[in-house]
């Protein structure tokens, strides 16, 4: 195989689209978590699961990565937070978005304490949020036009929930907070971080210290100081962990076809020029606007696609890249609809 072909069979394999697995908790996607903006953690898991389980008996929904909301496995919840502690001050202002700080480590510790002794049983966002505002320093609020009242920064507010000790209740249609259970003190460091670099090279290596960081929202210099000793390298900018490595010289043909959804975790990995070499079609593949998904066969992204329910049906619309007989997708558009709790899929 070319250097391409080979970490694409790899990515494939490694993402377990075979379906062969079971049970949810053994994908290998969670231990970095499945991330669930705009309902894509569903068609996500529909991709690698014959039966989309229901994810709130046996994971924990919450902002974690990215201050994006994520379903973690629900044990592994209370240490996550000390694992993605920021690297730095510098790495905390940049996860944060740049507020007028420069102690960032501290300042998210402030906004993070306060919200856990504020947060003490289930609450809706705005209602903590309107209880935080006095406790934290100013520079960490804003007006807030829309709520015509004084709010901590959205991005230090996402950054500062795992670490309080918060998921959401997924039951609920307002975001509402409920504090975890075994949840842990408000991190003074980072721990643990080389097993989410582990973790993200599993899913998406080889790979390097730029892809990381980019993934997780770190700088660069940060996450160079943090590399693991134990992986191996694969190229001079590459590496992998090293009961990888012979799964990736060797990996399977990827013989599958799959309909993965905006934020699916393969489409997550940062080095697209990989993923998708035309310049053209990853416009297509990552709209900043209207997400679409991706048209996943034998490895490569061959097209995007687009899904409505109507009634009790899916439209889903796919544009190839290249002449496609669509009729190769309709058992998947029929497990998308399975997972959206439709009856049908009808494919165009």
């Amino acid at each position: 195989m070319a250097d391409r072909e080979r970490v694409i069979a790899y990515r494939v394999a490694a993402h377990q689209f075979d379906r062969t697995t079971a049970d949810a908790a053994d994908l290998r996607v969670f231990d970095l978590g499945v991330q669930d903006s705009e309902r894509s953690a569903a068609p996500a898991l529909a991709a690698r699961l014959d039966r989309v389980p229901d994810l709130a008996a046996a994971f924990t929904l919450t902002w974690s990565v990215r201050g994006a909301p994520h379903w973690h496995r629900a044990d592994e919840a209370p240490a996550l937070a000390a694992r993605l502690w920021p690297l730095s001050d510098g790495d905390a202002v940049a996860r944060m978005d740049r507020p007028p700080v420069e102690d960032g480590r501290a300042a998210l510790r402030e906004v993070a304490s306060a919200l856990r002794e504020v947060v003490t049983e289930p609450m809706t966002k705005g209602e903590a949020s309107s209880r935080l505002t006095a406790r934290v320093r100013p520079e960490l609020t804003a007006w807030c036009r829309g709520c015509d009242a004084t709010h901590v920064l959205d991005p230090v507010f996402r950054q500062a929930v795992l670490p309080a000790g918060l998921r959401f209740d997924p039951a609920q249609r307002t975001v509402t907070f409920v504090p975890l259970e075994h949840r842990r003190a408000v991190p003074d460091a980072t721990e643990g971080f080389d097993r989410l670099v582990t973790a993200y090279l599993r899913l998406h290596g080889p790979a390097g210290p730029s892809e990381v960081a980019h993934y997780f929202g770190a700088p660069v210099r940060d996450v160079k100081d943090a590399w693991p000793d134990d992986l191996v390298a694969v190229s001079k900018r590459a590496w992998l962990p090293a009961d990888r490595v012979e799964a990736f010289e060797n990996p399977p043909e990827p013989e599958v076809v799959r309909l993965l959804p905006p934020l699916d975790p393969y489409l997550n990995a940062r080095d697209r020029d990989l993923l998708v070499p035309d310049k053209a079609h990853q416009k297509q593949v990552w709209r900043t606007l209207g997400r679409r998904g991706a048209l996943l066969v034998d490895g490569d992204i061959l097209g995007t696609w687009q899904a409505r329910a109507t009634g009790g049906r899916l439209d889903v619309k796919v544009s190839p890249f290249v002449p496609l007989d669509v009729d190769m997708v309709a058992e998947e558009a029929d497990r998308l609809a399975a997972a959206r709790g439709l009856e049908e899929a009808r494919v165009s």
